[in-house]
């Protein structure tokens, strides 16, 4: 890795360090081009900074491109955790656990039955849905919690966001084929490629990738950033059980709250979803609520000790559906962002899209909705 002074015409350049951006980087180098990777702060110091890291499934029914191109993420992850670690020797905390869901009513049962014929036509042999009645994790998750049985999947996973991030930059500090600037903010973004940096630099990469999170709606779009899309707070916590938990143990979920056991012997809990909000990075009340309800939910979190509470804004694009693809607008840049709480599990497939795109292919698998151009995306420059 060079850290400095960045070159003036880098092959790709990409904005934005957290979990796309790195899986950007290193696709791109490892195609043979040479990059510059620009970050507003520090590494994965975003929304990626997070502690959660749950890897789960959309239900399979309703079936999509949406749905099926985040199954592929999920199937071809750990391949992709596997060679990074075996490449840098660092662990990324990777493990399918399967997930809980408690079923509080008779109509949640009944959806479940569909979810169950859902998994067997979407999702390959191996893995599957199914309803138990008999509490299959006593102890871990609370009986009365699920009063009309409990839904478990064996796809889910989890993943350490931070050890994840960490094995990337230690990858990318590797190659002699990126440079990383920190603490530089993109204040322009030209219709011809060129980028504005913040100290007066102007750069014209080859192609330029997109992945900002959040903060890449203001730079395409610096009038009216929510028209495209825009931040959603999350609040988490890292405890410390006071009985070791085995990290094997599914991710529990319900009501939006989840609680996940890691490796590291502490159990994440989250998270709050906020449109609005006053302070990005600090927790508050909204967090103690989600701490309750994930301790009425899990009896292994009784005694245990908060370690860590954490704040971050996620990148919500309008309609939900990630931006992957060509910014109308602008030469050879391209877009990617927006996989609101689906990122972990599909960055490396809009990594490999949006290095082809920028490479001048036209990637395979990738949904039609996802395209900037059809959801009026377009580069607009500021006054």
């Amino acid at each position: 890795m060079i850290v400095s002074p960045a070159p003036a015409n880098p092959d790709i350049a990409v904005i934005g360090g957290g979990i796309v951006g790195l899986w950007c980087a290193r696709e791109a180098a490892r195609r043979g081009a040479h990059v510059l990777l620009i970050e507003k702060r520090t590494i994965a110091s975003g929304a990626s900074g997070g502690m959660l890291g749950a890897l789960m499934p959309h239900q399979p029914t309703g079936w999509n491109a949406k749905k099926r191109f985040q199954l592929d993420g999920l199937l071809s992850l750990p391949e992709r955790v596997a060679s990074l670690e075996a490449e840098t020797g660092l662990s990324c905390g990777y493990a399918q656990t399967g997930r809980l869901m408690p079923i509080g009513h008779p109509e949640k049962r009944r959806q479940s039955a569909q979810w169950v014929e859902g998994a067997k036509t979407h999702w390959p042999d191996g893995i599957g849905w199914t309803i138990e009645d008999a509490n299959p994790a006593t102890g871990w998750l609370a009986g009365h919690s699920l009063p009309h049985g409990v839904n478990c999947d064996t796809l889910s996973a989890r993943i350490d966001p931070r050890r994840l991030t960490a094995a990337l930059r230690a990858a990318l500090n590797a190659s002699d084929r990126i440079t990383i600037r920190e603490n530089t903010s993109v204040m322009r973004l030209g219709a011809n490629g060129t980028l504005v940096l913040d100290d007066g630099t102007e750069i014209t990469p080859g192609a330029t990738i997109v992945a900002a999170g959040s903060g890449a709606f203001a730079l395409i779009e610096p009038e009216d950033p929510e028209r495209i899309g825009r931040g959603v707070k999350g609040q988490g916590a890292l405890l410390d059980p006071a009985t070791p938990i085995d990290p094997a143990s599914p991710i529990l979920y319900d009501k939006g709250v989840y609680v996940i056991a890691h490796d590291s012997g502490l159990i994440a809990v989250g998270s709050t979803s906020e449109n609005a909000f006053d302070a990005p990075d600090t927790t508050d009340e909204k967090l103690d609520g989600i701490l309750a309800q994930a301790a009425a939910l899990c009896p292994a979190l009784e005694g245990a000790t908060v370690v860590e509470r954490w704040a971050g804004v996620r990148p919500r694009a309008e309609g939900r559906e990630p931006l992957v693809g060509p910014l109308p607008g602008a030469t050879d840049t391209i877009l990617a962002t927006g996989g609101f709480k689906i990122s972990f599990a599909i960055a490396h497939l809009m990594a490999d899209a949006a290095v082809g795109f920028a490479s001048g292919d036209q990637p395979e698998g990738l949904p039609d909705a996802f395209a900037p151009d059809r959801r009026g995306v377009t580069l607009r420059q500021s006054p």
